[in-house]
């Protein structure tokens, strides 16, 4: 049996429900509500110490950190494999994780704080928030939700971040000797960067894709695995209003 703890705008949590509908593994939901900040309650807090998402269950057994749930999983599901047998692009797959986890992910987590948390948490109003932020253990964190409720979305952080969305857009574009980025197979390092995709199509900046990144990003969206992994309408974030 698998369970996945996930929340459907979490780009984190979009990898790892990519792998399950390629390999067709049925999962159950279990759905935790960031911004109702279910992550950090103690029930789950005993099953990820980290208060993130994803975790996935498997039999029993406990998986977190996303890049490694997806290679778990594509090793106790081996078909199709979305690991090349091959070293070197087995390497460049594992390459395209980190670069997620480690460049594309923070850049994206600063965005969407601006542009899809902000409105959410400001539409919820003071008393609510700070009723959600009461049990909140991060100190720093909770007061950069409280900040939130204040003023409009910070354009500095926003351009930062876009600088570094066209850089990973350039690095896409050179990478991409076939039709995928580690070779003519979709892959693991697809399955990294699909989120980074899906998100900056949801901000409104597909436009950072030229060349044959933008190929790529319309080839990956338009995947059934991908597709099934967008949150439905009823829980997918309002996109920006730019």
């Amino acid at each position: 049996m698998i369970e996945l703890f996930h929340e459907w705008n979490s780009v984190h949590s979009f990898k790892v429900r990519v792998v399950l509908s390629e390999k067709n593994v049925a999962w159950a939901d279990r759905r935790l509500e960031l911004l109702r900040f279910e992550h950090l309650r103690p029930e789950y807090l005993t099953l990820n110490p980290n208060g993130v998402v994803p975790t996935l269950v498997h039999d029993g057994k406990v998986i977190l950190e996303s890049s490694v749930i997806c290679q778990y999983v594509d090793e106790v599901f081996p078909s199709p494999p979305l690991l090349a047998s091959a070293p070197y692009p087995r390497a460049k797959a594992r390459a395209w994780l980190k670069t997620f986890d480690d460049v594309a992910h923070p850049a994206i987590r600063r965005v969407s704080f601006e542009l899809l948390y902000r409105p959410l948490l400001k539409a919820k109003g003071r008393e609510e928030v700070e009723r959600l932020l009461s049990a909140h253990p991060d100190a720093g964190r909770a007061q950069a939700f409280r900040n939130a409720l204040e003023g409009s979305a910070d354009r500095a952080v926003i351009a930062a971040s876009i600088e570094v969305f066209k850089h990973l857009a350039r690095h896409i574009d050179h990478a991409l000797e076939r039709e995928w980025l580690a070779g003519d197979a979709f892959s693991l390092a697809d399955v990294a960067m699909a989120p980074f995709a899906e998100r900056l199509e949801h901000l409104g900046m597909a436009s950072l894709f030229e060349g044959r990144a933008r190929g790529w990003m319309e080839r990956v969206l338009t995947r059934p695995s991908v597709s099934a992994a967008r949150a439905p309408a009823a829980y997918r974030f309002p996109g920006p209003a730019l």
